[in-house]
């Protein structure tokens, strides 16, 4: 049985690209990592060299030019990791936010200034967190 792709007004086309999940997600945060060895704050990408948790994703996905800045993944990131859409807890120690998936990795690389292996790790299933 063959799946199909819906349009923006939720029609079927054809074919659909599967879905992929968090550990997936975490190998592509790993990947783009590896682009831009240096971990943007605050932005989604820095210089040639940096870029956040969310944006070293994007980045593995695209191969984005090496000067980046001022790019922002599209909402296909969403479609194409739709656990990004998933509400969960922060898995910091003490913060007792609830936010969509996506909103998570901005909020602990901006905000608990986890590294992208640490975020990775995490979505991977890891049991160890930063600070627990």
């Amino acid at each position: 049985m063959a799946a199909v792709e819906h349009d923006a007004n939720g029609a079927a086309n054809g074919p659909e690209k599967p879905h992929h999940d968090e550990r997936e997600l975490a190998a592509f945060i790993r990947d783009g990592s590896l682009r831009r060895p240096d971990q943007a704050f605050g932005d989604y990408y820095s210089g040639k060299s940096a870029s956040c948790a969310l944006g070293a994703a994007y980045d593995a996905m695209y191969r984005l030019p090496d000067d980046a800045g001022g790019k922002r993944p599209t909402r296909d990131l969403d479609w194409f990791f739709d656990c990004l859409d998933t509400v969960k807890k922060c898995p910091a120690d003490g913060c007792r936010k609830r936010i969509s998936l996506a909103a998570i990795l901005v909020h602990l690389n901006d905000d608990h200034r986890w590294t992208r292996e640490q975020i990775a790790n995490w979505l991977a299933g890891s049991s160890t967190t930063p600070g627990a």
